[in-house]
């Protein structure tokens, strides 16, 4: 993430970068020791979205301190 926002590791942390998931749980997680995002638990697709073909999980990054 914070390559692809064209920050260094230190900014995400000291800008306090958080993910907020869309909907009521809780997916992914936003790693400020190395920058990942990653996945809360394995997720069952099934279970989430399972009347649709296409399956999307929405996110936001929220950076404080604008750019």
């Amino acid at each position: 993430v914070a390559k692809d926002l064209g920050l260094q590791l230190l900014e995400l942390k000291d800008r306090d970068a958080h993910v907020f998931d869309t909907g009521r749980t809780r997916y992914f997680f936003l790693d400020l020791q190395n920058g990942h995002l990653s996945m809360m638990e394995q997720v069952d697709r099934e279970e989430i979205c399972s009347a649709v073909a296409k399956c999307v999980l929405n996110f936001e990054i929220l950076v404080k301190r604008p750019m």
